[in-house]
C-alpha cells in the first residue's frame, strides 16, 4: 500500500514538472516571438529612414531632374510657376469677392455667413474648372492649375473669416491659425505640382515632411501652446468653477499639442515603412477634431442668446439641437473616412449601415430637441425665483419650481429609456425580456420596500397638496427650518441657525407652514398701573401710521400696527396688547421698526416701560 501512494506521488511530481516545463517553454517562445516581431519592425523603420535620408541628400539633383523634364516636356518652368501663382491668386480673391457679396447681409448670421462662404468656394472651383476646360488643352497642366485653385479657394475660405473680426477676444489666436494654415496651403500648392507632372518620390518626400507636415505641426501646437488661457477661457465658457468642462477647456490646448504631434508622427512612420497614408482625409479629419470644440462654444453661445430672450425658447431648442447635429455630421465624416473602408474589408454592406445610422441619428435628434425644450423651461421657470434684493438669495419659490425639479428628471429619465429602447428594436435586439426583467425586479424592489413607497406616495400627495415650496419655513413633527431641497423622497430642511435636517415624507407628519400669504404679529408691552391707556392707543395708532408710510416696510404691510387695549394685569403692572398683518416672512423688519418706535415714543411722552415681574421663591423659617 505504501508503496503504491510513493509510485503515484512520484507520477504525480514529474507530471508536474513536465507542466511547469512546458508552460516554461511556452512562455519563452511568445518573449522570442515578440522580440523577432520588434527586431523586424526596428529593422524596418531603420532601413525606411536609411532610404529617406539618402533620398534627401539627392533631392537637389532630383530636383535638376525634374526641371529638365518639364522643359523636355515642353513647359518654362518660369511661366509656369508664374501661372500657377496667379492661378492661385485669382483663385483668393475670387473666393473673397464672391463670399463678401453673398454675406453682405449676414454678418450678425454665424451659420449662414459660413455656408455662404462655402458656396463662394464651390462657385470659384466650378468657375475655374470651365475656365480651365474652355481655355487649357493640356490635361496634366489643367489638373495642376485647377487642384491649385482648389487648395487656395479652401484656405481662402478658411483663413479669411478666422483673421476677420478684431473686435473677437480670441481674435489674436484665430489669426495665427490662419497663418498656421496659409502656410501649409503654400506646401499643398508645390506638393500638388510635383505630383501633377510625377516627381521623383524622394522630391515628394521631402516636401511633404519639410513644407507641409512639419510647418502645419509647430506653427499649430505653437498657437496652442502661446495662447492656451485665451484657449481655456473661450472653451469654458458657462461651466462653473471646478466643472469638468472647464477641465477639459483647460487641458485642451496641450490636447491639442499631443494629437497633432501624433499625428506628424504617425504620418512620417508609415512613409518610413513604405504604406504612406492617404494626406487629404488626414488633414480633413485632423481639422474637424480640432475645429469641433470651436463651433460646439460658438453654438452654444448662440443657443445661451437666443434662450434668454423673451419668447426666444424656441430658437434655443433649435440652436442646441443644431448642435447635435454638428456633431453628428463630424462624427460621420470621421467615420466615413476611417471606418467605412473597414467594413468593406469585413465583409458587411455599406448601405445597410448607412440607413441604420441614418434612423438612430433622426431618433437621436428628435430625442435632443425634447430634452432641450425641457431643460430650458426648467432654466425658464426657474429663473422666476423671486429673491431677496439685497442678499440676492432665493426666499419664496413658486408650485412649478418646487415641483418642476422632480418632473424634469422624471421627464429627462423617460427621454433616455425610450431611446435606448428604440434604438435596440432598431437594431434587431428584442427588448421584451428585458423589459419584463426590470418589471419583475421593480415589483420586487415595491414589496420589499415599503418605506421607501410610503415615503414616495406621501411626498407625491404633499407636493400636489402644495403643502409647502422652496424657501418657505416650516415646520413639522421632527424638524423645522426652510425647505432647501426637494427629492423623491426626502425633504431638507435648513433650520435658521445653519444645520440641515435631512426628513422623509413617510415621517414627516403634521405640517406648519409660516411662509403662506399673511401673518398677523402680537405684541406685549408692561408699563405702570397708572398709565392713561387712551394715550398709549393714540401714540400706537401714530405709530402705526408712520409705519405705514414709510416706503420701505408699507410694501410687507397688510394691516397697521395697532393697540388692542389691556391685555391683563401683573402685579403692578398694566400689560398692552398690539398687533399688525403683514407678509408672511417679511413681518421682522417691521417689528424691529415698530419696537424701536414704541421705544422712543413712549420715552419722549413719560411713559415708562418696566420690566416683567420676577417671582422670588419665599425661605421658610
Amino acid at each position: 500500500m505504501l508503496e503504491t501512494q510513493l509510485t503515484r506521488f512520484d507520477y504525480d511530481h514529474r507530471f508536474l514538472r513536465e507542466i511547469e516545463a512546458m508552460a516554461v517553454g511556452s512562455k519563452t517562445d511568445e518573449i522570442e516571438a515578440a522580440s523577432a516581431i520588434l527586431g523586424h519592425f526596428i529593422t524596418l523603420i531603420e532601413n525606411g529612414l536609411a532610404a529617406r535620408f539618402s533620398g534627401w541628400l539627392s533631392a537637389a539633383g532630383g530636383w535638376r531632374d525634374f526641371l529638365q523634364e518639364l522643359e523636355a516636356a515642353g513647359y518654362s518652368s518660369a511661366l509656369l510657376a508664374l501661372g500657377v501663382a496667379a492661378t492661385c491668386l485669382a483663385a483668393v480673391v475670387a473666393t473673397a469677392a464672391v463670399a463678401r457679396l453673398i454675406t453682405g447681409g449676414l454678418k450678425h448670421r454665424p451659420v449662414l455667413s459660413a455656408v455662404a462662404w462655402l458656396a463662394a468656394t464651390m462657385i470659384v472651383m466650378l468657375a475655374s474648372w470651365g475656365l480651365l476646360l474652355g481655355f487649357v488643352a493640356d490635361p496634366v497642366l489643367r489638373g495642376a492649375l485647377l487642384n491649385c485653385a482648389a487648395i487656395s479657394s479652401l484656405a481662402t475660405t478658411i483663413c479669411l473669416p478666422l483673421a476677420a473680426g478684431r473686435r473677437s477676444v480670441v481674435w489674436a489666436w484665430r489669426r495665427d491659425v490662419a497663418i498656421s494654415i496659409g502656410v501649409v496651403a503654400s506646401g499643398l500648392v508645390v506638393l500638388a505640382c510635383l505630383r501633377a507632372w510625377n516627381a521623383a518620390d524622394p522630391l515628394r518626400d521631402l516636401f511633404a515632411t519639410f513644407a507641409v507636415s512639419l510647418p502645419f505641426t509647430v506653427l499649430l501646437a505653437a498657437t496652442y501652446v502661446r495662447h492656451r488661457e485665451l484657449v481655456a477661457r473661450a472653451l469654458s465658457f458657462g461651466s462653473a468653477t471646478g466643472s469638468l468642462r472647464r477641465k477639459l477647456a483647460g487641458s485642451w490646448p496641450w490636447l491639442v499639442v499631443a494629437l497633432v504631434v501624433l499625428a506628424f508622427v504617425f504620418v512620417q512612420l508609415a512613409l518610413t515603412l513604405g504604406r504612406p497614408m492617404r494626406g487629404g482625409p488626414l488633414v480633413l479629419s485632423l481639422l474637424l477634431v480640432l475645429a469641433g470644440p470651436h463651433l460646439d462654444i460658438a453654438i452654444d453661445r448662440r443657443g445661451w442668446r437666443a434662450a434668454r430672450t423673451q419668447g426666444g425658447e424656441l430658437r434655443g431648442v433649435l440652436w442646441r439641437t443644431f448642435r447635435i447635429v454638428v456633431a453628428s455630421s463630424i462624427f460621420a465624416i470621421l467615420a466615413t473616412l476611417w471606418l467605412l473602408p473597414i467594413l468593406d474589408v469585413s465583409g458587411i454592406s455599406r448601405g445597410s449601415v448607412v440607413l441604420k445610422a441614418a434612423e438612430i441619428l433622426m431618433l437621436v435628434l428628435v430625442i435632443a430637441f425634447c430634452w432641450n425644450w425641457v431643460a430650458i423651461m426648467a432654466a425658464r421657470v426657474g429663473s422666476h425665483t423671486p429673491g431677496d434684493p439685497q442678499t440676492g438669495a432665493s426666499v419664496v419659490g413658486t408650485r412649478m419650481t418646487t415641483v418642476g425639479p422632480l418632473l424634469v428628471g422624471l421627464s429627462k429619465a423617460g427621454l433616455l429609456t425610450l431611446g435606448a429602447l428604440t434604438i435596440l428594436v432598431m437594431l434587431g435586439i428584442n427588448v421584451w425580456p428585458l423589459i419584463t426583467g426590470l418589471s419583475i425586479f421593480g415589483l420586487a424592489i415595491g414589496l420589499g420596500s415599503q418605506t421607501l413607497v410610503k415615503d414616495v406616495v406621501a411626498g407625491l400627495f404633499f407636493l400636489v397638496d402644495d403643502a409647502f415650496r422652496h424657501g418657505e419655513y416650516i415646520e413639522t413633527s421632527g424638524a423645522k427650518g426652510t425647505v432647501e431641497r426637494i427629492s423623491l423622497r426626502s425633504v431638507s430642511l435648513r433650520h435658521p441657525r445653519g444645520p440641515v435636517a435631512t426628513i422623509p415624507f413617510g415621517q414627516m407628519g403634521k405640517i406648519q407652514n409660516f411662509s403662506r400669504e399673511w401673518v398677523v404679529e402680537k405684541m406685549l408691552f408692561r408699563v405702570a398701573l397708572d398709565t392713561d391707556v387712551e394715550a398709549v392707543r393714540k401714540l400706537f395708532k401714530k405709530i402705526g401710521q408712520e409705519i405705514a408710510d414709510d416706503p420701505e416696510l408699507n410694501a410687507d404691510l397688510i394691516e397697521p400696527f395697532k393697540s388692542q387695549g389691556i391685555g391683563a394685569l401683573e402685579e403692578g403692572t398694566l400689560v398692552i396688547r398690539g398687533k399688525y398683518k403683514a407678509r408672511a416672512g417679511r413681518q421682522f423688519q417691521i417689528r424691529k421698526a415698530i419696537l424701536s418706535k414704541v421705544r422712543a415714543t413712549l420715552q419722549e411722552n413719560n411713559i415708562k416701560l418696566v420690566p416683567k415681574p420676577l417671582h422670588v421663591p419665599q425661605m421658610g423659617g
